[in-house]
């Protein structure tokens, strides 16, 4: 009852009108301060009651995607390396009025890491390094490194050191490549970070962990990527498994051992190494590392759909896989025989349809490597992939198997799989994205999928919602787990127009098109389609924080529907804002299917011949799309990830892009987990990851899809309840509205909402300004506009 109450006042009372008729709005603070300590401070004469932070300092953590999505026996085949960072930002709270202070290198400190009862992965948990490959390509895969460990990041290089340093004289004889001259140590990351825990490396003002690949354009070699945003600690790319350190084997891994939501600790610790307590406690705080494994079993194996048609076209290598491990070892769980008859599916369908010969060599009685010399077979081999940071294909030194140049990895896995399944519900969205990404939830009787009324497909991959509405499902990635799909989030959600017709037309509306009223929020295909890209692609913006330039985001909705679909209402919502499957339109098809890359750069030959690349805006110059000079495209990057700007008003937008060019671009949004505000905070620190961003859907400790990042914002709370974005309290003195105190004596003191407007328009530099050029730069009258524009 205390939801749906809550939710059928929603949007009634959070907006109020003065006598004067202008909107006005509660400036009070969604949470009380029982848990600080008050204390009395003078700031410019006068005194006034104030309220400590809880923590003398925070450790803010978060990993930069939502969840990786990765297998754990990689014997078969690796479609996404294993891959986790642990990042963070550091704070030394400000006690007594004063200002908090970012902590780095400079102030002797370093941070130390490790993932709680998770200390290996190699074993009883994963099949990795123990997989043979020919990394360096002489034909046998004998040679000490020979692991596919160290095999899928060979496309990867430095020269000197992780800093992105090229020497003057460099050639392509002085790489030092990832995996080849560099190995990677068992359980440990390319970057060199270990499972067992250590220390973390710092990014400074121009990012870390920077190594280089080489584009499809013959002439652009040496590409930079920042794999570590500015001002961030990081443990790179740790091979982290969805599970604690287990006894047994790891064919007794069954459905109920996964534990997808990680607790990844941080301690604060002096240069000389020692722990930094405070009243006997040592300084650690606890973040969330998503990570969990696709579904492919599910539909792949047993009585799954794919493995039903496999049969009926004659392919049988499949099920003998499942008979060998059923026959030969008595201790395999189900899960784990039907696992590696799925990895033969797979590959058997792609040799049917796609010409390979992966299973050229398959042995069905072999007791190991039943591949063959073959080996393992590497998708990205053939599939260019920006997120690995593969932009060739074929890729340079794969070895196994015939090679040819394919579409993008996530191109072709989501356009064959929204063609052969596309699985709408009753609303005519897809359940595909669920059905296929991750569904394990942390409680472990969640994870039965028979008797889990929640999870989106049962154990033959069978759709559950297709006469209802799938985003009352849950579990995994997304659904029934971020603030955008959660039913307890109330206003202010800054919404500009668009995000408002959102807010109507898809969040509070259910599958039958009738207004309801509580939120079921957006669905992955809301984000993720036609409609992001086109933004993206119209963006021309001079000044990202106030909108200026060429752009749609701050549009009336009716202006972006004729831009975006000639006026056509019906076709902008059912083929760009809310994609709808029917009889005659599939547009999630269309959109990895018929994707165009947008323009990367333009180009022009110089007087003597040469190539010069020029900004993508410029004036001259012939256009170089993402698809030139990629095989990825563009997908992964700035122009085809959604983006917080895309729904929300400013300035609750991402920085500015170019700083991680190629990723992201001038004159367009970066992405989120590059993004930096109130100075150089970073947006997760405070919001956490994209899919998984506060407050996390919270239905009790057994009904909780991810508890552990419920858990982690009550680390900041400050009454021990709050359980949204970090607020202002747990880093600085606040007064008796939660308001920072260096703010006494501003219009913005006695409003909650319009300073934090502000602290979203401060960027890096801001925060050097005095509270007199601050708020002269962004005055309060146009802070407390904002919030009344954007409350819903």
């Amino acid at each position: 009852m205390r939801r749906k109450k809550a939710a059928a006042t929603l949007l009634l009372t959070c907006v109020v009108f003065s006598a004067e008729g202008k909107t006005s709005y509660d400036t009070n603070p969604p949470f009380s301060l029982d848990l600080l300590n008050p204390v009395k401070v003078t700031v410019k004469d006068r005194v006034i009651n104030a309220f400590n932070p809880k923590n003398p300092y925070n450790i803010f953590i978060n990993y930069e995607l939502g969840m990786h999505c990765v297998g754990f026996d990689m014997s078969y085949c690796c479609v996404i390396p294993p891959y986790n960072s642990i990042q963070a930002q550091a704070f030394k709270s400000g006690m007594n009025g004063k200002l908090p202070q970012m902590l780095t290198p400079d102030d002797r400190v370093k941070l130390y890491y490790y993932v709680k009862n998770n200390s290996y992965s190699e074993g009883n948990k994963m099949k990795y390094w123990s997989v043979p490959k020919d990394v360096n390509g002489d034909g046998d895969m004998d040679d000490p490194g020979d692991n596919l460990a160290n095999y899928v990041w060979t496309h990867l290089f430095i020269y000197q050191d992780l800093e992105g340093t090229i020497p003057k004289k460099w050639s392509i004889e002085k790489r030092l490549r990832i995996g080849n001259e560099i190995q990677i140590s068992v359980d440990s990351g390319p970057s060199g970070k270990s499972m067992a825990g250590g220390y973390m490396e710092f990014a400074g003002a121009k990012g870390g962990n920077i190594v280089f690949t080489d584009s499809m354009v013959p002439e652009v070699k040496n590409v930079p990527l920042v794999l570590t945003a500015s001002y961030i600690w990081d443990a790179l790319g740790l091979p982290l498994t969805a599970f604690y350190d287990r006894k047994g084997t790891i064919r007794t891994i069954t459905n109920k051992d996964f534990q997808p939501y990680q607790y990844s600790m941080v301690q604060l610790h002096r240069d000389d190494g020692k722990a930094l307590t405070v009243n006997g406690k040592v300084v650690e705080f606890f973040g969330t590392n998503p990570v969990d494994i696709p579904n492919c079993y599910a539909c792949h194996s047993g009585e799954g759909i794919a493995a039903r048609i496999s049969r009926q076209k004659g392919l049988t290598l499949f099920d003998k896989e499942y008979e060998y491990w059923k026959k030969n070892y008595p201790d395999i769980s189900d899960y784990m025989a039907r696992l590696s008859q799925a990895s033969i599916n797979i590959l058997e369908l792609h040799d049917k349809y796609h010409g390979t010969e992966f299973l050229k060599e398959y042995n069905p009685n072999a007791p190991t490597n039943r591949l063959g010399s073959v080996g393992s077979v590497y998708c990205a081999d053939c599939h260019g992939d920006n997120i690995s940071g593969n932009l060739q294909s074929p890729r340079p030194g794969a070895t196994g198997y015939k090679l040819k140049k394919a579409k993008p990895l996530t191109e072709a896995i989501h356009a064959k799989h929204a063609a052969v399944i596309p699985m709408p519900d009753k609303a005519g969205r897809t359940q595909n994205c669920q059905a296929c990404h991750p569904t394990h939830w942390q409680a472990e009787e969640m994870n039965d999928f028979a008797t889990n009324p929640f999870q989106i497909i049962d154990d033959n991959g069978n759709p559950r919602f297709s006469n209802s509405d799938h985003r009352i499902a849950g579990g995994g990635c997304y659904l029934r787990r971020d603030a955008h799909s959660n039913p307890d989030v109330k206003p202010p959600f800054f919404l500009n127009e668009l995000g408002k017709w959102y807010l109507k037309n898809v969040s509070m509306v259910d599958e039958n098109g009738n207004p309801i009223n509580e939120i079921r929020g957006l669905t992955c295909t809301n984000c993720h389609n036609h409609l992001n890209i086109e933004l993206y692609r119209y963006d021309n913006l001079e000044d990202v924080v106030l909108q200026k330039g060429k752009t749609l985001r701050n549009k009336s909705i009716e202006e972006i529907i004729k831009v975006i679909a000639d006026g056509d209402e019906k076709k902008f919502r059912d083929f760009y804002a809310d994609p709808k499957i029917t009889k005659e339109q599939n547009p999630v098809y269309d959109f990895y299917a018929n994707h165009k890359g947008a323009v990367l750069v333009k180009s022009i030959k110089d007087k003597d011949g040469k190539l010069k690349l020029l900004p993508w805006n410029a004036k001259e110059g012939d256009p170089v799309p993402y698809d030139v000079a990629s095989t990825g495209k563009d997908w992964w990057l700035a122009p085809t990830e959604p983006h917080c700007a895309n729904c929300h008003i400013a300035p609750f937008v991402e920085s500015e892009g170019g700083k991680y060019f190629p990723i992201d671009q001038p004159n367009k949004y970066s992405l989120y987990r590059y993004s930096k505000a109130h100075g150089s905070i970073a947006c997760q620190s405070c919001h956490e990851s994209i899919h998984g961003l506060y407050p996390v859907r919270y239905e009790g400790p057994e009904r909780t899809v991810d508890l552990t990042t419920h858990e982690q914002a009550l680390q900041y709370s400050p009454d021990g309840k709050y359980d949204g974005p970090v607020t202002c309290a747990a880093c600085h003195t606040v007064n008796e509205k939660g308001i920072p105190v260096q703010l006494t004596g501003t219009k913005y003191e006695n409003d909650y909402w319009a300073s934090v407007v502000l602290i979203h328009f401060m960027r890096e530099g801001d925060q050097k300004l005095s509270v007199e050029e601050l708020v002269k730069k962004y005055p309060y009258e146009m802070s407390s506009e904002i919030v009344k524009k954007g409350w819903q």
